[in-house]
């Protein structure tokens, strides 16, 4: 089925999943490093280590080098180029865009589509981040329960810490996601070439942070539900309960 210019919710929810590939390994893997430290640890953590943010707590800003390290691992690692592997496999399983055919020719293109889309976004991000003083990271919630922690994900995914520790829009976020909606657009097939089409991969882009947000948070309760059910013994978890 041929790729069209995003006109309904399905295919809008599907671009949704499949960008978010290139944020999700990097979330995840931050949170899982993270379970095992207490917030006040978490705060002072390595860039790539998400924060556990609790108001009780001060906030602690990444510096310019640390905000640098941070986009070089979320960008260059071995998970990012892995992240962009599966997207571009999906759309080689959907055959789009159908002009860049099937066999390895057309998933190189779909992947180094998926990759560059990836540069575009994190370079974007980084950039205006550091211009902005705002903080990249993804936060968890403090909280318990489910509908207060998805709350918090929907909160913690539209908004951001600053370097002041104040909290307001992510505009770093939302400029990159539309930087990398309309670069996408410039190198896809001409026929797809519309700013419809570039506003709804902006759009894609930016609530796969959502996405993003949503799989760091509750990646460990779906891990600990897994050791439960094989009855692997304490000793051998890095997570804590919630």
């Amino acid at each position: 089925m041929p790729w069209r210019a995003v006109p309904t919710f399905p295919t809008a929810l599907f671009v949704v999943l499949a960008l978010s590939t290139l944020a999700t390994p990097c979330s995840t893997i931050a949170a899982q490093a993270n379970d095992s430290l207490p917030p006040s640890a978490a705060q002072h953590a390595e860039p790539g280590v998400t924060p556990l943010v609790a108001d009780s707590i001060p906030y602690v800003p990444l510096s310019l080098h640390q905000k640098a390290e941070l986009y070089i691992h979320r960008t260059y690692s071995l998970r990012a180029i892995i992240g962009a592997s599966y997207a571009a496999g999906l759309a080689q399983w959907r055959h789009t865009p159908e002009e860049w055919g099937s066999g390895i020719s057309g998933y190189a293109r779909r992947d180094a589509a998926a990759y560059g889309g990836g540069i575009v976004r994190r370079t974007a991000e980084f950039g205006l981040s550091a211009l902005l003083h705002e903080d990249p990271r993804l936060e968890r919630s403090t909280r318990n329960g489910f509908f207060p922690r998805t709350a918090d994900v929907l909160r913690n995914s539209v908004t951001v810490r600053t370097d002041a520790g104040g909290r307001r829009l992510a505009w770093s976020r939302a400029a990159a996601a539309l930087a990398t909606g309309f670069a996408v657009n410039s190198w896809v097939p001409r026929r797809m070439h519309s700013t419809h089409h570039a506003l709804m991969l902006s759009l894609a882009g930016f609530l796969s942070y959502g996405s993003a947000a949503f799989t760091q948070e509750f990646t460990p309760d779906v891990r600990r539900y897994i050791y439960r059910e094989l009855h692997i013994d304490d000793e051998h978890r890095t997570d804590t309960p919630r």
